[in-house]
């Protein structure tokens, strides 16, 4: 009765907004049809740092287009990259969600170390070395397309990208006109009893007409919380409310110049994480504590282009700024420590400071031989401070401890600052010969340092630890080889062999006797094997991608346990990752058009692991589901508004959470999703409906480690009503 409600709360409010805007209450003129081309979309992406068709690539790349973003009603990653082949989204907590390509990973949430998949926005790189403060997820409104490139990507895109990277492209201020957008809509959610609502604006005003322009970006998403905490009896705790925004600016002095701007700004607010405790029940937890957790991105970047008649050379500049503010309850791990009887608490505010340069020029394509070189550098400041207090502990403690080690009600607290750098010089050439065949050689050349300094004090550290600096510094070279053969342009086949790499980071954690804890860990060593064919047939009505890979990945970065239960970074083990991707898309009449993915994936460790808790050959790596498919059916009416109707499906099998505790399982589930929508005028009302069999299944989990297992599930049934307004 509750979800009921709000439906009827939310429908009715949209409505009533939908009356009192001009031209709704009328007749309105139908719109000029959709585009009845038979032909399928062709997009453009910047794969290799050119602009080329998508299907000209040699490589497993997939993108979607703003407009797609749009059609299927999509907020954020996980709306849409759980669709793609290959990727894995493991939705965790907002902001800090990664995904798994081609099941190259350690856990399906954040390590320890640096993540394996990269993540950018116009090219800016928003990793850092070691653990990341937050993994930002944009929101898709007045975004051009999100590129997806599967496969290590060390050559162009650099660390962090073992399993593959995602490049998000936002639209830039456009110098040729003005233009505007709006939307906002309203959303009930089961087993929720709050709204859900998004508002969201963009405008683009010229300056100078055809040189200069601004455009501003505006959005807000306020998500219902649909988990119960039991111990604080408080109902759907875990609402999310995410602001951002976006300032772009371009000037375009002259036909070959481009200079542009890009800001962005982004901050998400949990007041309770929305994780499941199975134990407690169905969408139930129970802390002593509010558990919440907010993150800040800030980014500003500078681009310049400009064109020669031998190529055009690219430069662009970066600052980035992400933080953490979390809370936990740590009642599970030291309530009653000491005589304590009021809940325990653990306060996290770990922060980074990112700063990144390159430089590259591409050659004009040739009938011969192409190339592109370039040269960048990153560096990274993290600095981390956290604590464990209960009210009332120093009276508690203070009579068997020794002041210093007690700071008030805190009982411990420490931080830790990361110095990370990273130089590198990287190129590709292209060697076209017999007409139809390129030969592609490329790589990279990278220098890293990770340099960290750690203090730790309070009643588990006495005397206080405080080491010295400790450092991990490695360099290398990863290769990039490809074969293509393009006899038309509706064919390409290709054979691709690259490698990926990643910052190592050094182990801070205090001594123990018998036990030769390791200095380290430095980069992984993973090569990518893969076969590949995109075919347009039908007049290109019928688009097909097709690949086979094999990814041999040895001394893996992994978290292995010291036989007192403290967790340590080093390379161990090796694994193998072999599997086969399809895309396809088919317009079978000018009204409807189906699309379809799969994914079969075996990837396993090949080798046995010694740990306090061993690591065994055979076992399924985590985020690494064998199947992962999705399909979509989208259908346009010849009718007065445009009616169209889409309906989505994705199915995701079983895999493991983490290395260390495989028997906790994540995915296992579907997921039905449907958008109708009409077009009256400049403006377009969708209804959609997520997760319409109001499914269940986990996309991350924390295992059991003394706080029972922890479970973040898919969003229940969510139906509401959306519009939206451009000129």
């Amino acid at each position: 009765m509750r979800y009921t409600r709000n439906i009827i709360r939310t429908v009715g409010a949209v409505s009533a907004y939908l009356i009192m805007v001009p031209g709704f209450a009328q007749d309105a003129t139908p719109p000029a049809p959709a585009s009845k081309d038979q032909a399928l979309e062709t997009i453009t992406v910047t794969a290799t740092k050119r602009n080329e068709r998508m299907q000209d690539v040699a490589g497993a790349v997939s993108a979607v287009t703003g407009a797609q973003l749009e059609a299927v009603g999509a907020q954020s990653f996980g709306d849409y990259l759980g669709r793609q082949p290959g990727v894995v989204f493991n939705a965790g907590p907002a902001g800090d969600s990664t995904a798994v390509i081609r099941g190259i990973g350690t856990t399906s949430g954040l390590d320890q170390g640096q993540g394996p998949t990269g993540y950018y926005i116009n090219e800016i790189p928003l990793n850092e070395p070691g653990y990341a403060i937050g993994v930002p997820d944009i929101d898709n409104f007045d975004v051009n397309r999100v590129e997806v490139l599967r496969g290590p990507q060390g050559t162009l895109f650099g660390a962090s990208s073992l399993g593959g990277a995602i490049d998000y492209i936002a639209n830039l201020a456009d110098p040729s006109g003005y233009h505007a957008a709006v939307e906002s809509s309203l959303s009930g959610t089961e087993h929720a009893k709050g709204v859900g609502y998004t508002d969201k604006a963009m405008i683009n005003v010229p300056i100078i007409q055809d040189q200069l322009a601004i455009r501003a970006v505006f959005d807000q998403r306020s998500e219902p919380g649909y988990l119960d905490n039991l111990g604080l009896d408080r109902k759907d705790s875990n609402d999310l409310m995410v602001r951002g925004g976006r300032v772009s600016i371009v000037w375009t002095p002259d036909p070959d110049t481009k200079v542009s701007w890009l800001s962005l700004f982004q901050r998400s607010d949990t007041p309770d994480f929305g994780y499941e405790e199975p134990a407690y029940g169905t969408l139930d937890r129970s802390t002593l504590v509010p558990e919440k957790f907010d993150t800040t991105i800030e980014l500003h970047s500078l681009r310049a282009e400009h064109t020669f008649d031998l190529g055009t050379l690219t430069a662009l500049a970066s600052y980035n700024r992400k933080s953490n503010d979390l809370i936990n309850d740590y009642t599970p791990f030291y309530g009653g420590f000491g005589g304590i009887t009021t809940p325990v608490t653990y306060e996290d505010q770990p922060k980074s400071f990112n700063r990144f340069a390159e430089v590259h020029f591409a050659s004009t394509k040739s009938e011969l031989f192409d190339w592109l070189v370039g040269a960048n550098y990153l560096s990274t400041t993290k600095i981390d401070n956290d604590k464990i207090t209960a009210p009332g502990a120093n009276a508690v403690l203070s009579p068997a401890y020794a002041a210093q080690y007690l700071r008030g009600n805190e009982f411990y607290w420490g931080g830790s600052t990361v110095n990370g750098h990273e130089a590198a010089v990287f190129g590709e050439a292209n060697l076209h010969f017999l007409q139809d065949f390129t030969a592609t050689f490329g790589g990279r050349y990278y220098e890293d340092e990770d340099d960290t300094a750690v203090h730790y004090s309070g009643v588990f550290y006495i005397p206080t630890y405080q080491p010295p600096p400790a450092k991990v510094t490695q360099s290398g070279f990863v290769p990039k080889y490809s074969l293509s053969y393009r006899p038309d342009p509706d064919l390409t086949v290709y054979a691709l062999a690259s490698e990926g790499y990643r910052f190592g980071a050094p182990n801070t954690i205090y001594p123990l006797a018998g036990f030769d804890t390791p200095a380290g860990s430095k980069t992984d060593s993973l090569w990518n094997y893969e076969i590949g064919v995109k075919k347009g047939l039908l007049n290109n009505r019928l688009q097909i991608d097709a690949d086979v890979f094999y990814i041999d990945w040895s001394d893996i970065q992994v978290r292995l346990y010291r036989p007192d239960g403290v967790t340590y970074g080093t390379n161990a083990g090796t694994a193998q990752s072999t599997g086969g991707e399809f895309s396809g898309a088919y317009r079978v009449t000018p009204n409807l058009t189906m699309t379809a993915n799969a994914t079969y994936l075996d990837a396993h460790l090949t080798e046995n692991v010694d740990s306090a808790t061993p690591l065994l050959k055979g076992q399924q790596l985590p985020g690494a589901s064998k199947w992962q498919i999705s399909d979509s059916a989208t259908y346009r009416w010849d009718a007065d508004f445009d009616p169209h109707l889409s309906l989505t499906h994705r199915y995701l099998s079983s895999a493991p959470g983490t290395l260390q505790q495989p028997q906790y399982r994540v995915g296992n589930y579907n997921q039905v999703d449907m958008v109708f929508g009409m077009t009256f005028g400049d403006f377009d009302v969708s209804l959609y409906g997520q997760n319409l069999t109001d499914a269940r299944g986990a996309t991350f989990s924390y295992g059991d480690y003394g706080a029972g297992v922890q479970n973040f599930v898919i969003r229940p049934l969510t139906v509401g009503l959306r519009v939206s307004w451009q000129i």
